[in-house]
């Protein structure tokens, strides 16, 4: 019980986050010009009434998924938080009365069956971390994230992913730390060696630059790609994290569960179409 409230509960106010922000920064950004004057842009966010009412929601939402992590496998929390978008295409749907395709309502089926396949081992504590290999994949999906910033076409591509992975590395960092610190009994002498620690950077670092690009995303990008698209690599990150750096069990159940899960948060991903205009250019030069 104590597992889907601190699981599902974050995934319900990560949601209602994301739709305030989104409309807070979308409001802003319309008003300024977006990231494009920043100054004037970054004013008009911190005076929105909406993107502090989502900025309130993702706080309580982390501190839940925090309390979660630390005391569950990530393989186990990380799914669960794949419910972030199949709750907002569902209060999308009854509340702005927005249409649910056929693609959407499959991908809630993977995802709804995929979190009913692994109830029987929901709340497992299997990890046992190595600190080289969580430097080693942090450094190689960063890696990765940034030559795809460098090179890749597609900025709404680019900055959902950089916040996905952020997102799903800062958990990383936090899963080690809660791993070696005692987080329900802090002290003072605990606290300077939490602060020294490598890992609080890096987790620092993650977190601060996924927040960032969440909000850059926002304001350029559509939220009906950001969300599904940034909650499946953030869900990813962690879980295979749990495997090549925590050694969690990973039976059959718990695979076919994953994949389900991710399978559907992957199907909520909605590219953009191709504009007429370009499509009447080609036609042309033909």
């Amino acid at each position: 019980m104590l597992f889907l409230l601190l699981t599902i509960g974050p995934a319900f106010l990560f949601a209602c986050g994301n739709i305030l922000e989104k409309s807070g920064v979308s409001t802003v950004g319309k008003k300024t010009g977006g990231v494009s004057n920043p100054w004037q842009f970054l004013k008009g966010v911190l005076s929105n009434g909406y993107w502090w009412l989502g900025i309130g929601c993702s706080g309580l939402a982390t501190l839940g998924y925090y309390i979660a992590m630390a005391r569950y496998d990530l393989s186990q929390v990380q799914p669960m938080m794949v419910l972030n978008p199949v709750l907002t295409a569902l209060m999308g749907f009854v509340i702005l009365k927005e249409v649910l395709t056929r693609r959407i309502v499959v991908a809630i089926c993977f995802v709804v069956a995929g979190l009913l396949y692994s109830v029987e081992s929901l709340g497992g504590v299997t990890s046992v971390q190595n600190i080289s290999m969580l430097w080693i994949y942090a450094g190689v999906v960063c890696g990765i994230t940034l030559l795809v910033h460098l090179f890749g076409r597609d900025r709404e591509i680019a900055d959902s992913l950089i916040m996905g992975v952020g997102f799903g590395i800062s958990a990383a960092f936090y899963k080690s730390l809660a791993m070696d610190f005692d987080l329900d009994h802090i002290s003072f002498s605990s606290v300077g060696n939490l602060l020294l620690d490598f890992r609080t950077l890096g987790y620092i670092a993650t977190y601060g630059i996924a927040f960032l690009y969440s909000q850059i995303s926002f304001s350029r990008g559509r939220a009906l790609f950001i969300i599904p698209f940034s909650a499946a690599v953030g869900a990813a990150v962690p879980t295979i994290a749990g495997a090549v750096v925590f050694s969690e069990t990973f039976p059959l159940g718990k695979i076919i569960s994953v994949i389900l899960v991710l399978s559907g948060s992957a199907l909520f991903v909605v590219r953009r179409p191709r504009r007429k205009g370009k499509k009447r250019k080609k036609s042309s030069n033909l």
